[in-house]
């Protein structure tokens, strides 16, 4: 009987590896719960490729947010041990952290407020804010997170549009102890030309702290391949990510 835990994706170049990044800390691999793997099959697949990109680990940030994914720590953990488990099974070299990514809605606050988070590395806080217009919570949940004694680190800076061009108001998240994670695919233009271009103009101030897939399935990750093709990559490479295994 035909089955898609026996099958293994195709292999991106061998000429091409994220070894240099050595963990992923932006992903929608977890089963089932957001708008990411949609079940164990894609995950092992994702998984399987996983290791042919050369990544040791995976930080697992499914979706948290109030109108769309209600997700709790128990339904995140649940879905990491069914992860851990498929690892186990077929003997990945990968280790697995399960956190999140937390939408700017009055819900993270009160998750911030009753201790209900899961950091990455016990010490980040990966946050996503609108992308239609600039959140009114910021100013309180940068405050608030710092007073938890966490780091603030905002997903996709260069995703946000209504910043585009206005340089002031990323030294003011930076000034704050923001930290900014790249999406390795806005540098393939993945969402936009102008995505990119933000992107490039972030890498040339040196203000990413940390990269992620935001992998939502198998295909994010098989396109990664040619994101060695932007002229930034090797530069990249030498940035004192917060990525790399101690």
């Amino acid at each position: 009987m035909f089955s898609f835990f026996k099958r293994k994706p195709s292999s991106p170049s061998l000429s091409f590896s994220l070894g240099f990044m050595e963990s992923d800390w932006h992903c929608h691999l977890l089963p089932g719960i957001d708008d990411g793997s949609p079940d164990e099959n894609v995950t092992l697949e994702m998984l399987h490729e996983y290791v042919q990109l050369g990544i040791k680990k995976i930080v697992a940030t499914p979706h948290v947010r109030a109108d769309y994914f209600k997700n709790t720590v128990d339904t995140i953990q649940a879905a990491a041990a069914k992860t851990n488990a498929l690892i186990t099974t077929h003997s990945l070299p990968l280790t697995l952290e399960a956190s999140a990514e937390y939408y700017a809605d009055e819900n993270f606050l009160q998750l911030i407020d009753d201790n209900q988070l899961l950091p990455i590395e016990n010490q980040y806080i990966l946050f996503e804010f609108s992308m239609q217009a600039p959140s009114l919570w910021t100013s309180k949940l940068i405050d608030k997170i710092h007073q938890k004694g966490y780091t603030p680190l905002l997903a996709h800076p260069e995703r946000y549009r209504y910043w585009h061009g206005k340089p002031r108001e990323w030294q003011q998240l930076k000034d704050r102890g923001v930290y900014f994670q790249l999406n390795l695919l806005s540098l393939l233009g993945q969402y936009g030309s102008a995505e990119r271009k933000t992107a490039e103009q972030l890498l040339e101030k040196d203000y990413y702290e940390a990269l992620g897939t935001d992998a939502h399935g198998l295909h994010h990750l098989q396109k990664l391949k040619d994101v060695n093709r932007n002229p930034h990559f090797d530069s990249l490479q030498q940035l004192p990510l917060l990525n790399r295994l101690g």
